[in-house]
């Protein structure tokens, strides 16, 4: 056994944009990483969670110790995106938490990927127990590691990869300040292995939630666009994420029957109480991305405001396994994104008919506001992100081929988007590489 000490540099390179310049970035930091360390540095191009898999089991089989674990890529809704986006494939965090890493006592890992701090390098670093570095803003490639230098399309090295600012983080002036020269690279953050700093789940604001939706159908968009997508009768309904209760509450006369899961045992106490007379509804706790219920027993599963919490693939699965032939998911959800040019005149209309809303629902307004502005409720999003609209988009329409994300909200960073997966059966059965 040689018990030395190892920086593993992994990087893929099919991917739609740049994957033949991710090379060429391992090299670069390779080479850095080199001077004056007396260990093995090592670089290895992954294309698969199996790839992953490998990489890490040599060095653990040799005997060595990792010093850092390097990451240079695409991020996805898991953290670091490997292979293509016709269907991307990630690590979920069920399959993190099961993963052996042979740090060593002073390891740590760095993810040279898109947005990779918002939750994933804490996530790493409370899961592996290594301090963990990552980009807040979207990653580009540069000839200067200190400021955006324009690196084309060449392959030609030195090249790095940067977090900084630009035209999908804050619009079209940040995107002229980068072609122009004068943004400087984002410093990388970095997070100690520790526990979150207060609790980030809903527990702590059920209170607030449950008082903002009183009636789920103070969501107009949302509320039009789920009832014009159920199925026609009296529907066994599965909605993941239930919060209080208010879509099924809302839903109780189109349902045969109605189960609320959440994983909030607070926010769950609230449904049942709102709830209580209400036949044919109940509410469960749930740990994890496992629904105990039969198979075929629902003829649709709804996730509202919700999915972006969930772990994808190993729910997916089990929604697929519950839902009945010719039963369909539901998701409608908030991404974020700035708006192009030719959605301008959308977003100005979304915004007019936003305005109005707030003026003739004041009291849900001043409710939402009181929630959203909590302490609790901003703990909460630090470690549970707004995804990227391409994340959520590339996944579903992946995983459903022909079926499309619809925009039914614009706002000038985020939108309200929806989803109905067609029979679930038609689905692509995701034959992951990992477990």
């Amino acid at each position: 056994m040689s018990n030395k000490r190892v920086i593993l540099i992994i990087y893929t390179t099919k991917y739609r944009l740049g994957g033949h310049q991710f090379p060429t970035v391992a090299e670069t930091l390779a080479a850095e990483k080199r001077a004056g360390f007396d260990g093995l540095v090592i670089t290895r191009a992954v294309e698969s969670k199996r790839d992953v898999l490998q990489a890490i089991a040599e060095v653990r089989d040799a005997g060595n110790r990792i010093k850092e674990f390097i990451f240079v890529g695409h991020s996805g809704m898991y953290g670091p995106m490997y292979g293509t986006v016709a269907f991307p494939e990630q690590f979920s965090p069920y399959e993190w938490e099961r993963m052996d890493i042979p740090f060593d006592e002073d390891g740590s890992a760095s993810f040279y990927c898109c947005r990779s701090a918002r939750w994933f390098a804490p996530f790493f670093a409370r899961t592996f127990n290594v301090p963990a570095n990552g980009f807040f803003w979207y990653t580009t490639f540069s000839r200067n590691k200190e400021r955006y230098v324009a690196a084309g399309d060449s392959p030609e090295g030195p090249l790095y990869t940067i977090g900084c600012k630009g035209r999908k983080s804050h619009g079209y002036l940040a995107a002229l300040k980068k072609r122009l020269g004068f943004m400087p690279a984002e410093e990388m953050k970095r997070f100690e292995p520790r526990p979150p700093d207060g609790d980030p789940s809903y527990n702590h604001v059920a209170d607030l939630y449950d008082a903002a939706f009183v009636d789920i159908r103070v969501r107009r968009d949302e509320w039009k666009w789920i009832n014009d997508h159920l199925p026609e009768g009296k529907l066994d309904l599965l909605d993941i994420g239930c919060g209080n209760g208010a879509l099924l509450n809302a839903l109780a006369g189109r349902l045969n029957s109605g189960v609320g899961v959440d994983e909030s045992t607070a926010i769950i106490e609230r449904a049942r109480i709102k709830n209580s007379e209400i036949s044919g509804l109940r509410f469960e706790v749930i740990k994890g991305p496992v629904l105990p219920f039969p198979d075929d027993s629902f003829d649709v599963v709804t996730s509202l405001m919700s999915f972006r919490y969930l772990d994808w693939d190993p729910l997916l699965a089990e929604i697929k396994r519950v839902t009945r032939p010719g039963g369909k998911l539901l998701i409608v959800d908030m991404v974020t994104v700035p708006p192009k040019f030719s959605e301008y005149p959308k977003l100005l209309s979304d915004k007019v008919r936003t305005m109005a809303h707030q003026r003739g629902n004041r009291a849900f307004h001043a409710a939402l506001n009181r929630l959203v502005s909590h302490p609790d409720w901003k703990k909460m999003v630090e470690y549970n992100p707004i995804r990227s609209e391409h994340e959520m988009k590339w996944y579903l329409e992946s995983r459903f081929p022909g079926q499309k994300m619809e925009i039914l909200n614009m706002a000038y960073h985020s939108r309200i988007v929806a989803f109905d997966s067609g029979p679930v059966e038609h689905g692509v059965e995701a034959r992951l590489t990992y477990p």
